[in-house]
């Protein structure tokens, strides 16, 4: 008797077991790669936007969780909307020497709008929010135009902070009230 046939008579008195064993591996590899393939989850900060691949058309859904659509059709791609600080800074040093910045010149706290996803998507196309770094560089530069970004629909400006504010002003009272000095170059 060979191999198969000792498989053969252990799934012929285990037939049960057996059948139990193959449901369960079909049902969990299936499940897996249907969850892989055709769902996207939008977290409760996020918002996202659906494009058809084959019309062009943009679907943007009311609801955050799972988005299930059929991948060779339908991207789905989602924006983050907690907000971020963006700052312009000005580093002293030669290049490269220290990623430390010595001086923010101007900071806001910026929050991508979903109202103006459409906006967005006109003006820099479907990929430009997939990755955070290329969002938050878009919003810096709408932020710090000479409009300072109410022109722009799909970033809204929470807060600014300048550099004569003082830390009262922005409301921190465990900052020190050290005066910072400015060096003029002569030596004492």
């Amino acid at each position: 008797m060979g191999i198969i046939d000792d498989i053969k008579a252990w799934m012929g008195k285990h037939r049960i077991f057996a059948t139990l064993v193959v449901l369960t591996l079909v049902v969990v590899l299936g499940g897996g790669t249907f969850r892989v393939l055709f769902c996207t989850f939008v977290d409760k900060h996020e918002t996202c936007f659906i494009y058809d691949r084959i019309s062009g058309q943009v679907e943007i859904p009311d609801r955050t969780g799972y988005i299930v659509r059929a991948p060779i059709i339908y991207s789905v791609h989602t924006l983050d909307t907690r907000p971020y600080q963006l700052s312009i800074t000005a580093n002293i040093g030669s290049p490269g020497t220290s990623s430390v910045s010595s001086r923010v010149l101007n900071a806001k706290l910026v929050r991508f709008n979903p109202k103006g996803i459409s906006t967005f998507i006109s003006w820099h196309g479907r990929d430009a929010g997939d990755k955070l770094a290329n969002l938050l560089e878009i919003m810096k530069c709408y932020a710090f135009d000479k409009e300072g970004g109410r022109d722009c629909p799909f970033i809204t400006v929470l807060n600014e902070i300048n550099p004569s504010q003082t830390p009262s002003q922005l409301g921190d009272t465990t900052a020190s009230s050290i005066t910072p000095s400015v060096h003029t170059g002569a030596k004492p």
